[in-house]
């Protein structure tokens, strides 16, 4: 964040400029006002050249006004692309352990209810704090150019302002940190159960989860009720203080009319002006209280833009061998591998087989770094490089994972294939489509995300293994690529994958039948 306010520091002096021109022309109304009132009871100037002084003093305020609030925007509107462009990349140089150990909702929460705080709890407020003490500022030196004996009365009323209108601010601040934290749970609630829906519905548990959702909604509509009237209730005592701290002021101000202190216009301009000193001041603490509520967002917010330097090594040349090295694994009380070994050489084809939660997948979840390094014992190489010491960037640049998933965005199935790479020959998309048996009516075919059922279950297998093939892996890893295919389209698809030369290419599958495995050159029975 710190980053984000020096770079646009001008834009915000620019915008307490404006504020500044804005409380002058306020000011000079509040003498107008009262000069206007001075000429009515003892008539030396002309009444109407002072109402039309008057009113181009407020059209001019107006104008100023217009320019604060416009500048303010676009300072706020600066600071929050500036973040989020930075948490955008920070996001795609996570490691993927990084990203899975997050709770659901955890980026959904970040990119819209946290910046949405910081826009309303920090940034706003930190426009209108120096608007606010510069209206106040100039306000309170010109009631003491009216009367100084007037302005330290106000001076010291005003303190006294400004030390009650703290007491509501340390609950406010309390109530927001714990809204907060029941948005986050609750996003993460809700997202996994809208994820299984489907399950959830066909196993008839509709009530049940529902009845689960409405408890959690129920605690978090709780805390956003308390963070409300925590907000409601602040705002009202702060207006409740300064109303008493301006009728204090208002006798003060009569007082020195009766004892001919000042003249009745001099009053008028002065109780205008100290509207310019207690509406300013209370915003003031109402907008420091807000400011308080968020340090806990803007330090998440500045911790997920941290990129961690790269101190890792690339994978040198192409990529050779693979190997497991004594690799012990297991998942609470379940021992997945012991002392597990295998090496995966180029040229050569692998099947891996065996029964679920036998470690098929796991095994190559962990070459592609989806484990930390404290989640296994013994070394994972490639071309003999441990890959704690290899960047994770190379390590996908030079081994493609093929996996299902729900991944679409809106375009054709062809921009499916491509996702955004134009540097990629037209020609090759056709190749891999042709050899994918993707006819051109499919490739051509739009999809829109929020009805991804355009798409088969089996058109999207083979759009998710046509992206990979776009690149030029060292290594390719199939996990189950026939599972969602009828038998013709296995059959292709393990054609195409035997057709594949000079790589490294692992297949996971539950097709045990003999006439596939034997075209392996090694199975891995786990």
């Amino acid at each position: 964040m710190a980053k984000a306010e020096k770079r646009y520091r001008g834009v915000y002096l620019l915008t307490a400029f404006f504020g500044l021109v804005s409380a002058c022309f306020m000011a000079i109304f509040s003498f107008c006002l009262g000069r206007v009132v001075d000429v009515v009871i003892n008539p030396s100037d002309s009444l109407p050249t002072t109402m039309l002084l008057c009113i181009g003093t407020a059209v001019c305020g107006l104008v100023a006004s217009f320019l604060y609030d416009y500048a303010k925007i676009v300072y706020v509107n600066k600071i929050v692309r500036y973040l989020k462009t930075n948490l955008y990349k920070a996001l795609y140089n996570k490691e993927l352990y990084d990203f899975l150990s997050e709770k659901n909702g955890h980026y959904l929460s970040l990119y819209s209810k946290d910046i949405d705080l910081v826009v309303d709890n920090y940034l706003m407020p930190k426009c209108s704090i120096i608007s606010n003490i510069l209206t106040a500022a100039v306000s309170l030196l010109s009631i003491f150019i009216i009367n100084w004996k007037l302005g330290l009365s106000f001076v010291a009323l005003s303190c006294l302002t400004v030390f009650l209108s703290q007491i509501p601010g340390a609950v406010m601040a309390k109530k927001t940190v714990e809204y907060t934290q029941h948005n986050s749970a609750y996003m993460a609630v809700l997202e996994n159960d809208l994820k299984g829906f489907e399950q959830v519905k066909l196993l008839g548990l509709g009530k049940l989860f529902g009845g689960k959702l409405d408890a959690n909604d129920h605690a978090y509509e709780k805390s956003r009720k308390s963070y409300l009237f925590a907000k409601v209730a602040s705002n009202d005592i702060g207006m409740f203080i300064g109303m008493l701290s301006q009728l204090s002021c208002m006798a003060v101000g009569i007082w020195f009319v009766l004892n001919g202190g000042m003249t009745v216009g001099l009053l008028i301009s002065a109780v205008q002006l100290l509207n310019g000193v207690f509406s300013p001041l209370q915003l003031f603490v109402q907008d420091k209280n807000l400011m308080g509520t968020a340090g806990e967002i803007i330090q998440r917010i500045d911790i997920e833009q941290t990129i961690a330097e790269k101190t890792k090594r690339e994978i040198a040349g192409k990529v050779q061998e693979i190997a497991f090295h004594g690799l012990n694994l297991q998942f609470g009380n379940k021992e997945i591998f012991h002392d597990f070994n295998m090496t995966f050489e180029a040229g050569r084809k692998y099947a891996i087989v065996g029964e679920s939660g036998k470690g098929k997948s796991t095994l190559v979840r962990l070459l592609m770094k989806y484990l930390t390094e404290n989640e296994y014992e013994g070394d994972v190489t490639i071309n003999r490089q441990n890959i704690k010491a290899i960047d994770s960037d190379s390590i996908y640049d030079k081994i493609g994972y093929i996996q299902r998933n729900e991944f679409l965005i809106d375009g054709s199935v062809r921009d499916n294939i491509v996702l955004y790479r134009e540097e990629v020959p037209s020609t090759n998309v056709d190749r891999i489509c042709q050899n994918l048996k993707l006819d051109s009516d499919l490739v051509s075919k739009k999809i829109d995300v929020s009805d991804s059922g355009e798409v088969s279950f089996g058109e999207k297998q083979r759009i998710d293994i046509a992206r990979f093939l776009l690149h030029n892996y060292d290594v390719l890893v199939f996990d189950e690529p026939t599972s969602n295919l009828d038998a013709d389209t296995a059959n292709e698809i393990f054609n195409m994958i035997f057709g594949i030369r000079d790589k490294i290419v692992i297949v996971i599958t539950h097709d045990r039948s003999k006439e596939v495995l034997d075209r392996f050159d090694t199975v891995l029975q786990l």
